[in-house]
């Protein structure tokens, strides 16, 4: 199987210099990682990988529109973060209006999850969400943000 020799970021070329082989055996799951048997250099990183981690395949891209994306990080409220929350995580983004009628307005639809701070940033209760966001959504969600009040709509399979 591939493992990583360094830390692997999104967005990342692979080469040959991160890489190595790594022999395991699996009961199941295999599948879930990839063959050193497959070249994998000039692919690109789309989630990031620690060194010394196999490699997953949902890591990996050959679609150059995975270079198409940005990161951005919004502070969210902690009581309105799920705790069944997962980094790698597909979400929808709504803003929410602070007058009465209140009204949400999504924001930004299938965004990906990077990473999030658990334990929240300040005294205000906020946690940072590091979001992976396509390159041309970017303008209309900073837009969006400037009340602050959003609420996480997680995908549930199934």
């Amino acid at each position: 199987m591939w493992a990583a020799k360094v830390n692997l970021v999104p967005g990342q070329l692979i080469s040959s210099n991160d890489l190595e082989i790594r022999r395991v055996r699996f009961e199941t799951q295999s599948h879930s990682y990839l063959s050193a048997e497959q070249s994998i250099t000039g692919l690109i990183i789309v989630r990031s990988v620690l060194a010394n981690e196999l490699i997953p395949t949902m890591a990996i891209s050959q679609d150059l529109a995975a270079l198409s994306k940005a990161l951005i990080v919004l502070p969210v409220g902690r009581e309105y973060i799920s705790s069944v929350l997962h980094s790698g995580e597909k979400i929808d983004l709504y803003s929410v209006s602070k007058e009465k009628p209140f009204k949400a307005k999504l924001i930004g639809k299938d965004l990906g999850l990077l990473a999030f701070n658990e334990k929240g940033i300040d005294f205000n209760n906020l946690v940072n969400l590091t979001l992976i966001v396509p390159i041309e959504e970017v303008g209309l969600l900073l837009s969006n943000t400037q009340e602050g009040n959003f609420r996480i709509v997680q995908h549930i399979v199934g």
